[in-house]
């Protein structure tokens, strides 16, 4: 949030960045750097004058805009429901929704909320109930390695033949931004996970789908993004791929590399002289890693496994036991971005006067 600073226009780029209407140019760049033609237009002409009708050319006129390049932001607006058009003979006029931006943002969380909570119930009799699957502690603590990011949008038109879900998964924005309509890698993904008693891996999910590595995490981020899934770290499957790991990389590169860019002399003199030796004596088990393992820290381990040549076991779940606790964990992560907005909103309000 926006804290600090009694800017408005920092307050009004970060409500139009939180509602996913300002394509970032790079990763690194702030909320303040992303203002641009949007946030002229808002601030300009619909929040300078809320309740005055803007029809295309005046807009262009006063705005400075191209007649492309102004249709292409009112359409955002109007998607994400900030204007309202109104047709008066053969002009139409976009005005701010009930002529104020708090009373747009209150009417557009509502909606929100309401759509969310219908088109959720789809999930309902799709997930598998298990307790099972939440034993492990999760490692998406807030938004862990991704922003949060839901797209909300109406049921459209379906055929008899197609599922509800599946354009639940397409409308939320799990397909990608560019999505085709009879790519159901999403549902299937969706599926595999709801009929899971435990967190599985990407490997799983691959083999089931029969789908590359790229395209079957790109669908479990985007899951993850919208907090319907989390990731776990299957600590217990360590031991054996950097058992692995060691048994290839002592056959293929011998000790000197093992202890170098493997990774082993990072560990304790102990450790490593135990791995070296059980080796060396051709009796190198998984149990005997296993113990030896057993007082090295768990980010020391991961990052062994990585240095072997291998990959961190971590494992994919949806965020709860049942369908009931899914949909709250989505719902519970979608109202507190509602009520972040509606607070900057009349924030930026107060500024203004």
């Amino acid at each position: 949030m926006p804290i600090g600073t009694d800017d408005p226009d920092v307050h009004l780029a970060w409500i139009l960045d939180s509602l996913g209407l300002i394509r970032r140019r790079g990763q690194g760049e702030s909320v303040e750097d992303s203002r641009g033609a949007l946030h002229r237009l808002m601030r300009d002409q619909f929040l300078a004058e809320p309740r005055r009708g803007w029809d295309t050319r005046t807009l262009q006129e006063t705005s400075g805009m191209s007649s492309t390049a102004l249709h292409h932001q009112l359409v955002k607006l109007r998607s994400a429901g900030i204007l309202s058009v109104v047709t008066e003979e053969r002009w139409k006029h976009h005005v701010l929704r009930n002529g104020s931006l708090p009373h747009t943002i209150e009417l557009m969380a509502n909606q929100a909320r309401t759509i969310l909570r219908q088109r959720l119930a789809a999930f309902d009799n799709r997930i598998v109930k298990s307790d099972e699957r939440m034993v492990l502690e999760a490692l998406q603590q807030g938004t862990e390695d991704l922003s949060f990011r839901i797209t909300i949008a109406e049921s459209g038109p379906m055929n008899e033949s197609e599922d509800e879900l599946h354009h639940l998964m397409r409308d939320l924005g799990y397909c990608g931004a560019r999505g085709r309509i009879e790519d159901d890698l999403a549902l299937r993904t969706f599926d595999v996970l709801a009929n899971s008693l435990r967190p599985i891996t990407a490997d799983v999910i691959m083999d089931k789908t029969s789908e590359t590595r790229t395209r079957v995490l790109g669908v479990l981020d985007r899951f993850r993004a919208s907090h319907m899934v989390e990731r776990v770290l299957l600590s217990d499957r360590i031991p054996h791929d950097v058992f692995v790991g060691l048994t290839h990389q002592w056959a293929s590169r011998g000790e000197r590399w093992l202890m170098g860019r493997g990774g082993l002399s990072r560990l304790d003199d102990v450790v490593s002289t135990t791995i070296i030796d059980s080796l060396k004596k051709d009796q190198l088990t998984t149990e005997t890693v296993e113990n030896v393992l057993n007082n090295v820290d768990l980010e020391a381990r991961c990052l062994l496994v990585n240095t072997l040549g291998g990959r961190v076991p971590y494992g994919y779940r949806l965020a709860g036991a049942d369908a009931a606790t899914v949909k709250r964990r989505i719902e519970d992560r979608v109202e507190r971005l509602l009520r972040r907005l509606e607070t900057i909103t009349e924030k930026y309000v107060s500024l203004r006067q």
